[in-house]
């Protein structure tokens, strides 16, 4: 098994494992029996949860010395104020001042299960890891690019930071655990980062890119010093200044670089592109306020856990439609009809097994013969397949319409080639079909000139050459197999990116269709099976109408109509196999 095969594996172990931790210590929360508001920067004030009783030796609006708390304590207040988890049943000392005195009143750590409303918040809390999990995999798994390799470090480090937070720990351990769960988060922002900046790193100059890299870092710079820097201090001295909420916006602050950097291009994108990034940018938005409310404590305990959760759900399904729908980074899975077909028959059969037990107990009842028992079966099975015909004609004119107009329009003109009797008129419209039915930002045709191929039409000039050689690599692929081919994973002149779908005629390649790959998105097998039908019906068209080109030259010939001149010059012509434009 190759390395990468291997720790792929471990990787995916790890997410799984984080997932299933995370799940099911979102259940057995157990912390402090109150939450505290820091109102000045030694100064904490205990505020009630609903549904958990205060201990008697406190009341709302006990303030908490916290320069005079046990450093333990103050580990444990920490812990506590980032959302994570205290082992069940610890005893804390606080120090607390009430109406001018100072009193010691130990506190023990309490399960959290009978807040009230707690259930919302953790079956929202399962449903995020569970979406953030799948975004993990398939990015891992399945990603081509930088875009989902920054996708699957965000995706796996905040996943690995929120099971880190489930760990009921305590003391220096808890302490060191709780750091590193702080730099996990911090390096779930550079992924994203990253992410943001992949996919729309082509509109951006070397300049653009520095300034947005630089504004990055230095909110992040930013970042560290609240949260690692402000914990410390805490820690040490008891100075909690940097967690009131005033300052909370410190470590969200650097995943607005990202999302301003989308809103940005977005502006600026071309329509293609507009879709994939309103659904990223709205995905990214919502998670960002979901931070925000997290880290800043603006909310009260209950308000804002449940606020903060569901706000995840939200973007974390955003993202995951983004990915396999809008095709935001290059992965190489999609989904098609296959699936929803498949969904509908099983729907289909379900229905028929369901009518079929119904009739057989209330009307047939166990007394009915063979025969009635085997054509009542068969007449559900005909009607409910022509229902399923019907659906399968809903799913593909309504949910799939804009895919099934453009084949259409795809098979029409296929069919339509055979046709045409111009050589230049089949290119025209062909160029024109497949620019507006595939949304392709390059195309180009190429054929067969001397000891070159020769584009006779392209878009996107930048990528593709004005001709290549007859030994490149992409057409000696297309002239051994027939198929298409896909340059990413060869050397050639036309680059990487696309494919190349062979014009051929009884063997004999005429030329190649080569079309780009979308922004974000692979052509689906489908896809390219339909291209492949194109081309080759383009290869026999031009077949067909150099062949009556001959056919009529011979006869001019024949007849002599034709002088030496033209003669000569109109068989270069035929000889080429083309007429150029």
């Amino acid at each position: 098994m190759p390395r990468r095969y291997g720790l792929l594996i471990l990787i995916t172990v790890f997410v799984v494992l984080a997932c299933a931790y995370s799940g099911f210590m979102v259940f057995r929360r157990s912390g402090l029996p109150f939450a505290i508001n820091i109102v000045s920067a030694h100064t904490g004030v205990i505020e009630p949860i609903p549904g958990v009783s205060l201990p008697k030796a406190l009341k709302a609006g006990d303030q908490i010395d916290l320069a005079a708390t046990p450093r333990s304590t103050r580990i444990g207040i920490g812990i506590s104020y980032i959302l994570g988890t205290l082992p069940l049943g610890r005893t804390y000392e606080f120090v607390i001042r009430r109406r001018g005195t100072v009193v010691m009143v130990p506190i023990t750590s309490v399960d959290r299960s009978t807040v009230t409303g707690v259930r919302w918040f953790e079956w929202a809390s399962l449903c995020f890891y569970v979406l953030l999990s799948g975004i993990a995999l398939l990015a891992l798994w399945r990603g081509r690019d930088r875009a989902a390799a920054g996708l699957a470090l965000w995706a796996i480090a905040f996943l690995a930071g929120t099971a880190g937070l489930g760990v009921p720990l305590n003391g220096m351990l808890g302490l060191s655990v709780l750091l590193g769960m702080i730099i996990l988060f911090l390096l779930a922002r550079v992924g994203f980062y990253m992410l943001v900046e992949s996919m729309v790193g082509t509109m951006l100059t070397p300049r653009a890119r520095a300034l947005w890299r630089g504004s990055f870092l230095l909110l992040l710079g930013v970042g560290i010093i609240w949260a690692i820097g402000g914990y410390l201090v805490f820690v040490a001295t008891g100075w909690a200044e940097l967690w009131r909420s005033r300052y909370g916006f410190s470590l969200p602050a650097s995943y607005l670089v990202p999302v301003a950097l989308l809103f940005a291009s977005y502006r600026r994108a071309e329509r293609v592109w507009r879709l994939r990034l309103r659904w990223m940018l709205w995905s990214s938005g919502v998670f960002v306020v979901g931070i925000f409310i997290s880290d800043t404590h603006l909310l009260g305990f209950l308000a804002l856990n449940i606020t903060y959760s569901f706000m995840f759900v939200a973007a974390m399904t955003g993202f995951l439609y983004a990915v396999l729908r809008h095709r935001v980074v290059d992965v190489s899975v999609f989904i098609d009809r296959t699936l929803v077909y498949g969904g509908m028959t099983a729907l289909v059969v379900g229905i028929l097994a369901a009518v079929n037990s119904l009739v057989e107990h209330a009307a047939l009842g166990t007394n009915a013969s063979l025969l009635v028992q085997v054509i009542v079966p068969l007449a559900l099975g005909i009607v409910l397949s022509r229902v399923r015909t019907y659906l399968d004609r809903i799913v593909e004119q309504v949910f799939f319409r804009k895919k099934y107009l453009a084949e259409k329009a795809l098979r029409r003109f296929a069919h339509h080639c055979g046709g045409y009797e111009h050589i230049e008129e089949l290119l025209t419209v062909a160029m024109q079909t497949l620019r507006e039915k595939l949304g392709t930002p390059g195309v180009a045709i190429y054929l067969r000139k001397g000891d070159r191929y020769t584009a006779a039409r392209r878009e996107w000039e930048n990528a593709y050459p004005e001709s290549v050689k007859i030994d490149d690599a992409a057409f000696a692929a297309a002239r051994t197999g027939q198929n298409e081919v896909d340059l990413s994973e060869l050397t050639s002149a036309l680059g990487t990116d696309g494919y190349v779908f062979p014009m051929t005629a009884f063997g004999e390649l005429q030329g190649a269709l080569v079309c780009a790959n979308r922004p974000g998105e692979h052509y689906a097998a489908e896809e390219r099976k339909l291209l492949t039908q194109v081309a080759r019906q383009m290869g026999a068209a031009m077949f067909i109408i150099n062949a009556r080109e001959d056919r009529n030259f011979i006869r001019a010939v024949a007849r002599g109509v034709l002088n030496p001149e033209s003669t000569r010059a109109q068989a270069l012509s035929l000889e080429t196999g083309w007429v150029e434009s």
